[in-house]
C-alpha cells in the first residue's frame, strides 16, 4: 500500500516516538543530593547513558524531520504554520544539544576527578539556552492545534503543550534550586513528547489544510466561469428600426 506524499511526515514522528520512548526508560538516575557535576559524573558513567542518549538523540532528530516535512509539505492548517516553521527551527537547534548530551560521557572521568569537562558543561550550557527555546515552541504550536483539530487530536495538542512547557522549564529550575529532586521532569517531558509523536504520526492531524485568501479566491473565480458557461445569456433581442 503507497503511503500519500502528503502523510510523509507521519512516518519519522512515530519513529521518533518509538526511539524517544525506548531512550527515555534506560536513561540512568542520579542522586539529586549531590551536585550538579557529580550528578554527570554519575550519569555518565553508567552503562547505559550512551544507548539511552542515541535513542533519545535519534528520536529528537526524526521529530525535527517530521516537522520539517510536515512545514514544507503544507499539510497543516493553514493557521499553525507559523508556530510549526518555529518549532522546526527550535527543535533543529535542540537536536545539537542532545549530540552534546550524548557526547559528555568523553569527560566521565574528569567528572568525577574534577577536572575540567569542557564537552559536559557545553551540554549544560546549550541546554540551559535550547531546552527553553524548543520547549516554548513545541508547547505554542501544540496550543495552535488545539484550535483548529477535532476532539481526539486535542487530547495529543493538550499533552503536547504540557510536555513543551515541562520541557522547557526543566533546566532553569535545575540551575536555580539545585537540591530539589527534579528528574522526574525530564523523564515526564521526555515521555510526553514520545506520545505526542507516536500518536501524532498515528492519527495525523485530523483536518485538511486551510485555503488561503488567494486560493479561495481563484477557486471561486474558476466556479464562477463554469456557472456562466453552463448557463449562457440569453441572445439580445433585434433592434426594431423605422423605414
Amino acid at each position: 500500500m503507497s503511503i500519500p506524499r502528503s502523510a510523509t511526515w507521519r512516518i519519522p514522528l512515530v519513529l521518533s516516538g518509538i526511539a524517544m520512548a525506548i531512550g527515555g526508560s534506560q536513561h540512568p538516575e542520579a542522586d539529586a543530593e549531590d551536585s550538579l557535576r557529580d550528578e554527570l559524573a554519575t550519569m555518565t558513567s553508567s552503562s547505559t547513558w550512551v544507548f539511552s542518549h542515541t535513542m533519545i538523540a535519534i528520536g529528537t532528530a526524526l521529530l525535527a524531520v517530521g516537522l520539517l516535512i510536515a512545514h514544507r509539505s503544507r499539510t497543516w492548517p493553514s493557521t499553525t504554520r507559523p508556530a510549526l516553521r518555529v518549532a522546526t527551527i527550535a527543535m533543529s537547534l535542540y537536536v545539537v544539544e542532545t549530540l552534546f548530551h550524548l557526547a559528555s560521557v568523553i569527560d566521565s572521568d574528569a567528572l568525577a576527578d574534577g577536572g575540567s569537562a569542557p564537552v559536559a558543561f557545553t551540554h549544560v550550557g546549550l541546554a540551559l539556552i535550547l531546552y527553553p527555546i524548543s520547549g516554548f515552541a513545541f508547547a505554542r504550536v501544540n496550543a495552535q492545534l488545539l484550535r483548529v483539530v477535532p476532539l481526539p487530536v486535542k487530547v495529543l495538542g493538550v499533552l503536547g503543550v504540557v510536555g513543551g512547557l515541562v520541557h522547557a522549564t526543566s533546566v532553569p529550575l535545575t540551575i536555580v534550586f539545585p537540591d530539589a529532586e527534579l528528574s522526574p521532569m525530564f523523564a515526564g517531558a521526555g515521555m510526553l513528547f514520545a506520545v505526542w509523536a507516536f500518536g501524532i504520526g498515528i492519527t495525523g492531524v485530523g483536518t485538511t489544510p486551510q485555503q488561503t485568501p488567494r486560493t479561495a479566491t481563484t477557486v471561486d473565480s474558476v466556479a464562477g466561469t463554469e456557472t456562466s458557461s453552463a448557463h449562457p445569456m440569453p441572445p439580445a433581442p433585434p433592434a426594431s428600426g423605422h423605414a
